[in-house]
């Protein structure tokens, strides 16, 4: 049960994975599950498939075996090797070359892609049809979903990549996929979680079903309901190569935190009960130390509560406007 879609766009770097494990075929609770890839030394990333057990024991292995990193041929031929005891697929991103690799059966696949994947095939079949539009998003018709990354790499995929694993993981036909979509990117000399607020907008009033949303539409989003204080958002420790992140759900106030012993893989999650402005106490608490945490939660703002389609204006800008309500912001700068 799982799905990972790597993508390189020049040369940047982003991996997008779903969170969830299953026993007995059967899908566990969100806070039973794992973070699919890991950042090992040697600014690499990889992330995996089928066994979380024998990907954590690989993981540390590595790490053991390279404690300042391998380089590429040792790291592929440490993973292939990897693939072939345990049936694992994993995919390898390495940085600073900026370069991706499949593994599979236990050897390398060769492919020119910009974009490879592991995990079930009909999960990816509909993650394409979500990211051609030949099939519509989930929410199509209900809800306008915004996703806002911050401190993101100028041309970054992991915003493109987060926008359509959403859809897979709302389509109620494709239970491989669930959870949440957890993204990581790269930096010039390595690799972090990403740091994103998903909300919610009405979709446009006195449209009908066949409407097609277009980013330059003049449009002015608002949110009413549940839609006005709902959103989803990642965070993410600003150093790299740190296996913790965590998820902010809202209105439910609920954080759910992902952490790995001895930072690995990390398939303990912590789940805490909190306000938005008290997220990054409640981990400087927890790990007893300020690893200088990005934390963006925002949703929209419950000013504006209709989306309206307005006539386009003969000058000036067009496109879609939205408004939101920014609960907590810890990249902003604060008055002393």
């Amino acid at each position: 049960m799982t799905l990972v879609v790597a993508r390189k766009k020049n040369s940047i770097l982003a991996i997008v994975a779903d969170t969830p494990l299953t026993k007995h075929d059967k899908a566990l609770p969100h806070h039973e599950g794992c973070l699919k890839t890991c950042l090992l030394p040697g600014s690499l990333s990889v992330s995996f498939s089928n066994s979380p057990e024998l990907a954590g024991r690989a993981f540390k292995e590595f790490r053991t075996r390279y404690p300042d990193g391998a380089n590429f041929k040792e790291a592929v031929a440490f993973f292939e090797a990897s693939s072939k005891n345990t049936e694992n697929e994993y995919i390898l991103a390495f940085m600073p070359q900026a370069k991706l690799v499949k593994i599979s059966d236990g050897r390398r696949i060769e492919t020119q892609a910009n974009t490879v994947w592991i995990g079930d095939k009909a999960a990816y079949e509909r993650f394409r049809e979500y990211e051609t539009r030949s099939r519509p998003q989930d929410l199509h018709g209900r809800a306008v979903p915004v996703a806002l990354f911050t401190d993101e790499m100028t041309g970054s995929p992991a915003s493109d990549l987060y926008s359509t694993m959403r859809n897979v993981i709302l389509d109620r036909d494709i239970t491989s996929v669930g959870g949440f979509a957890y993204t990581v990117s790269s930096r010039v000399d390595g690799f972090r979680p990403s740091v994103y607020s998903d909300m919610l907008f009405n979709w446009p009033m006195d449209v009908g079903p066949d409407f097609e949303f277009d980013m330059n539409a003049p449009l002015d989003l608002g949110a009413s309901d549940e839609n006005s204080n709902f959103s989803i958002s990642q965070i993410s420790p600003s150093y790299l190569q740190n296996n913790i992140s965590g998820f902010y759900l809202m209105p439910a106030r609920k954080l759910y935190l992902f952490v790995g012993a001895e930072n690995l893989l990390a398939d303990k999650c912590f789940v805490a009960n909190l306000e938005p402005r008290f997220i990054k106490t409640y981990l400087d608490m927890s790990f007893k130390m300020d690893m200088d945490w990005l934390v963006f939660v925002a949703s929209a703002d419950p000013a504006r509560s209709e989306t309206k389609p307005g006539p386009r204006p003969e000058s000036g800008p067009t496109g879609v406007g939205f408004s939101i309500l920014c609960h907590e912001n810890t990249s902003a700068k604060k008055p002393s």
